[in-house]
Formats: C-alpha cells, sequence, structure tokens
C-alpha cells in the first residue's frame, strides 16, 4: 500500500505518541539498570575524593540527580575511571622510577661501561605506538622510498608482487616492541603500561639500556644502520647493535632468574599478539629477528676472544655484510674478508635512472631460495658469497642482479638454484639451457650466466629491449 505525504505524517506522529505513552509505564530492568550506575558513580566519586585528599588535590567533582537518564550516568562515571587509571599510571611511573636504577647499576656492571650522563626516559600511551613508529620510519623514508623499495624487492622474489610494506613494517614493530631507544633523540621510550614490577619488563628495560650505553660511548647515528642502498651492510651492523644488547639482556636475566620471571617470561611468550609476524612474508619475518639471534652469536664469538671489550672494539669497525655475521671468523680473520663492490660506470638505461640500487647479501639469498625451494639449498647456494647489487627499474619492469661468489662450485651452486627459482616461479615456455647459460623469452624475458669470473647475472624484464640493453651491465 501506499500512503500519501500527509498520512505518513500523521502515522509518525500516531507512533511518537504510542512510544511516550509507552515509555510512561515502569521498566524493572531499566529501573535496575539506573540504580547499579549511581551505586557505581557512589564508588568512583569516593575513590576519586580519597586520591585528591592524599594527593592534596582539588576535589574533582562529578554531580549526579535521580533525574539523569543511563546516557549521562554512564558518561559521569567514565571521567571519573578515567581520573582513576590517570592517577594509576602515575603512581605506576613512579614505582618504575624507583626500579630503574639497580637496573641501570646491573647493565653497567656487565657491560663494563658507564653512563656518561642521566638516560633520558620518555612515557608513550599504547595509542601512540603505531603514530611513533610511522613518525620514526618517515625520519628515515619517505613513501615513495618504501614503494620502490617493495616493488624491487618483489621483482627479486623477495616479497609479493605489491606489498604494502611501509604499512605492514609499521604493523610489525608495533606489535613487537615493548620499549625502544631512538638514536636520533636520544630517549628511551617506555609504555605507560609497562610497569617494571613485571619482570620480564625489566629484562626488556635492560636490553633498551644497553642501547643507550652504546649511543652514549659509540654513537649509534654513525653507524649505517640507515643506509638506503645496501640493506645488507645495514643489517650487519644492525646486529652488532641488537646483538650487543641481547647479549647483555641475556646475562641480566640469569643473574636475576627467579620464579616469578620465568613466570613472567611464559605469560609474555602465550599472550603477546604475534599475528602481524606469524603473517608477514618470510622475509620480513627473518630479518626482524636476524639482528637479534644471529647478531647474539656473532658477539658471544668475539666476547669469546677479548671480552665486552672485543665487542666495544666492533664499533670502530662494524661488520659489513650478513655473511661475517653468520661466519665470524670472515670477520675476525686478518685480514677480514670484505665484501666485494660491484661497480657500473653508467645507470642509466633507455634513458631512465634505477629507482632502487640494492644488495641482497648472504642472508637476504638464503631466506629466497628457503621460501621458493627449501632450506638446505638456500644454506647451499647462499654460501660462498662474496658480494652481489642489484637495479630495479620500475619504468621498464626490469632488473638486473649481479653476485660474485668465492669459487667456481660456489658460482654454480647459486647459478643452479636461481635456475630452479626461475623455471618454480615464472614456468618459462620453450627455456633455453647451455652449459653455464639458461634463457626464456615468455613468460618473462629472462637471461641468466654464469661467468669464468665467478660471477653469475640475472637479467629479468618485461620486454626484449630492456633485456637486451641490461646485458651491458656485466
Amino acid at each position: 500500500m501506499l500512503f500519501s505525504p500527509r498520512f505518513r505524517a500523521c502515522w509518525a506522529v500516531l507512533f511518537t505518541c504510542l512510544l511516550a505513552a509507552g515509555c510512561q509505564k515502569k521498566d524493572p530492568l531499566a529501573e535496575r539498570k539506573h540504580q547499579l550506575l549511581l551505586e557505581e558513580h557512589t564508588r568512583l566519586a569516593q575513590a576519586v575524593a580519597a586520591l585528591n585528599s592524599a594527593q592534596g588535590a582539588e576535589a574533582v567533582k562529578e554531580p549526579v540527580s535521580s533525574t539523569d537518564d543511563a546516557s549521562v550516568l554512564t558518561a559521569k562515571n567514565e571521567r571519573l575511571r578515567e581520573i582513576l587509571a590517570a592517577r594509576d599510571t602515575i603512581k605506576a611511573l613512579a614505582a618504575n622510577e624507583a626500579l630503574r636504577e639497580p637496573i641501570e647499576k646491573q647493565v653497567t656492571e656487565i657491560r663494563g661501561l658507564k653512563f656518561l650522563k642521566p638516560v633520558d626516559y620518555q612515557v608513550l600511551s599504547r595509542k601512540q605506538i603505531k603514530e611513533t613508529m610511522a613518525g620514526k620510519l618517515g625520519e628515515v623514508f619517505s613513501e615513495k622510498e618504501f614503494s620502490q623499495m617493495s616493488d624491487a624487492m618483489a621483482a627479486v622474489g623477495l616479497l609479493p608482487a605489491k606489498y604494502p610494506l611501509r604499512q605492514k613494517y609499521i604493523d610489525l614493530l608495533s606489535e613487537q616492541v615493548a620499549a625502544f631507544y631512538d638514536q636520533h633523540q636520544h630517549k628511551l621510550f617506555m609504555y605507560e603500561d609497562a610497569t617494571l614490577e613485571n619482570a620480564q619488563n625489566r629484562v626488556v628495560l635492560a636490553h633498551e639500556l644497553t642501547h643507550a650505553l652504546q649511543d652514549q660511548h659509540f654513537g649509534l647515528k654513525r653507524m649505517p644502520l640507515e643506509i638506503k642502498n645496501n640493506d645488507d651492510r645495514a643489517e650487519a651492523s644492525s646486529a652488532l647493535v641488537e646483538g650487543d644488547a641481547t647479549l647483555v639482556m641475556s646475562e641480566f636475566m640469569l643473574k636475576n632468574l627467579t620464579k616469578q620471571m620465568f613466570k613472567d617470561s611464559m605469560v609474555a611468550s602465550f599472550t603477546q599478539n604475534m599475528k602481524q609476524l606469524e603473517t608477514a612474508p618470510r622475509y620480513l619475518r627473518e630479518m626482524l629477528v636476524f639482528p637479534y639471534l644471529r647478531g647474539q652469536e656473532f658477539c658471544a664469538a668475539l666476547f669469546a676472544q677479548g671480552g665486552y671489550e672485543a665487542v666495544s672494539k666492533a664499533y670502530a669497525r662494524p661488520p659489513s655484510s650478513t655473511a661475517q655475521i653468520l661466519h665470524p671468523e670472515k670477520y675476525m680473520a686478518n685480514p677480514p674478508e670484505e665484501p666485494i663492490a660491484i661497480e657500473w660506470p653508467n645507470l642509466k638505461v633507455l634513458g631512465h635512472e634505477p629507482t632502487a640500487d640494492n644488495t641482497v647479501g648472504e642472508m637476504g639469498t638464503r631466506i629466497l631460495f628457503t621460501e621458493w625451494l627449501d632450506a638446505a639449498t638456500g644454506e647451499q647456494a647462499a654460501t660462498g658469497w662474496r658480494g652481489d647489487r642489484y637495479l630495479y627499474y620500475a619504468d621498464g619492469d626490469a632488473l638486473v642482479w649481479k653476485t660474485i661468489w668465492g669459487s667456481a662450485q660456489d658460482a654454480t651452486e647459486f647459478f643452479d638454484a636461481e635456475k630452479r627459482l626461475l623455471e618454480k616461479r615464472f614456468q618459462p615456455t620453450n627455456p633455453r639451457s647451455a652449459g653455464a647459460s639458461y634463457e626464456a623469452d615468455a613468460p618473462r624475458f629472462l637471461r641468466l650466466h654464469q661467468t669464468a669470473a665467478n660471477e653469475v647475472i640475472l637479467i629479468d624484464a618485461a620486454h626484449a629491449d630492456w633485456a637486451d640493453a641490461l646485458a651491458t651491465f656485466h
């Protein structure tokens, strides 16, 4: 039935009247809810008044009336709860200040370094984590640079195509972080709900305090932690910094091992939100934990050679590759085994500059083959790495990746693994193999060649003219 506008208006008035009439009836459930809200307000108001009296603060007034409806009472009670929560936070922060001093003292004793100035602590709310992480990343990389990095890593095979690298990286860091040291601001950030009554939080603080010591004595900003054209070198430097702090943290934990610390650690392991880490691509997962796990092993090797003094000396000559982290003997050799630099005189191709110019490194190569093939192949094919460099041209959807190996056998193992990867990834039609050469023209123009100089060069392009142009990069 269609109603005229006038009838609809009358129907609306009638409905409003009926609703109003129904509201005049007593609703036992509504009355009980109203009474409970009034009782809650009384308790909250008394708690706030007691706090104000104890601290000599001005009374906070949130008067109520029996005529206040449920929404008004709920809002007033929420404001009182916020006041109590803020006071609890202040109390917890005060308690944390008292507990920080013995942790600082132990960390300096373990590491053998003194604080040159007091640590600058800053407190953040949990709501500020992602905003803070985004700001820190924005200080180093623009959104455009993140997009270019993502496209280049996808071209190599390390990430899925069009992967939202910047946002996922922020999500990962926000999920995992409990406290962090910022070498740009020289401040140690903690979260207001991270009480040091919790043993696990004391362990985390010991780790971050080690970063404060590193910064004061060695200057973390001088480290190549944020170099943009050599991810491998940046990861190696990070492994020294994080491995050092993890080594100190482990000793701190052993010195303070109690049933409560064990309990807090177990609770943390079971309650830690790991969703972002578990669903991240293998490359991000493994590169996130590499500096801590492999870095600790590297620093332990230095420590075995000369204690923390040997670790401290490494800051004057940071490790230059993940190969040195995975194989500490390469770093400690005299002379050390340094990566072989790859120089190309002109990077412009068909009038375009590369949108990415970077290095994969031994660890990145290991992860690449583990993802596409298997872990055993990944380790075997990456061992013997001596250097690499790749260029990606977004305008031509084209990649050239040159790797250098320690022996002909090492180069052959990489060549064979990369050939298998290309076949699995692209399933090329009519591929051509001849000794140390592998080529295909569909669905991509693929060129893989091993040279007599223990080099392997990969060209992967969407168009033939780009594949031909990149062939000059030898």
